[in-house]
């Protein structure tokens, strides 16, 4: 059941609120556009943007829309715009392996200009020069959060009681029983009482991501998620 006045809030004629966004966590906000943010930390995450991908599928002869890349550049400048983070983490799959090289390095060094300090955060897809331009880690750690792709195993540091990460490209499909369905990204928690720790999976930002379903590692852990619309972003239950 979803309570809108307690669960989700909605964008407004406003530009600058077009995009709804839902609390989360205590002191966390899940925007619509696919990026969560701390208020009092003041950090900002955002995973697998894989800036590049139709020129990654062009280069292979697919016949894709240049307007991804885009898309990344205004719902992220829109975002660090919206919530003024001190800090951007970007947690993995950047770019889409060494395509468009040249636009993905100006299109970094532009976020760079907008003021936040920003960590890049090495993924499956991170290759090429870009690779050599800006220093890259493997994990990052802001307080008892603990930041990496997901595509390899990581032990959580002693100080950081919440797990979070991408990769999986998390998804929820809802259909009308009639055969019209539709497909969202999600944001999800799961909570693991031994130890007191949280698991959280962010959404794809990519606009080409598939999505895939994603449930508890375990079905005894409490598990939540958030759907995001873009307009409205609800928790699924």
């Amino acid at each position: 059941m979803i309570d809108p006045h307690e669960k989700s809030t909605e964008g407004s004629d406003s530009p600058e609120s077009e995009f709804g966004f839902a609390r989360v966590a205590p002191d966390v906000l899940l925007d619509g556009r696919l990026v969560i943010f701390h208020e009092k930390e003041k950090w900002m995450a955002v995973s697998d943007l894989h800036f590049g991908y139709e020129v990654s599928r062009r280069r292979d002869g697919g016949l894709w829309p240049l307007w991804g890349m885009q898309s990344i550049r205004d719902r992220l400048a829109g975002a660090i715009a919206r919530w003024a983070p001190h800090k951007l983490i970007l947690v993995g799959d950047i770019v889409d392996s060494a395509a468009a090289p040249k636009e993905a390095i100006q299109w970094l060094e532009s976020v760079q200009e907008l003021g936040p300090e920003m960590i890049l955060i090495a993924g499956n897809h991170d290759r090429g020069s870009v690779r050599r331009h800006f220093p890259f880690v493997d994990t990052h750690r802001e307080g008892h959060y603990f930041f990496h792709h997901g595509h390899q195993p990581r032990d959580l540091p002693s100080l950081a009681t919440i797990e979070v990460h991408g990769h999986i490209h998390p998804s929820i499909r809802f259909g009308d029983g009639a055969g019209t369905s539709l497909k969202l990204p999600i944001f999800t928690r799961e909570k693991v009482p031994e130890g007191n720790r949280e698991t959280w999976t962010l959404p794809a930002f990519s606009p080409w991501a598939g999505g895939h379903p994603c449930g508890p590692r375990n079905e005894a852990h409490p598990f939540t998620r958030w759907a995001c619309g873009g307009h409205r972003v609800f928790e699924v239950r």
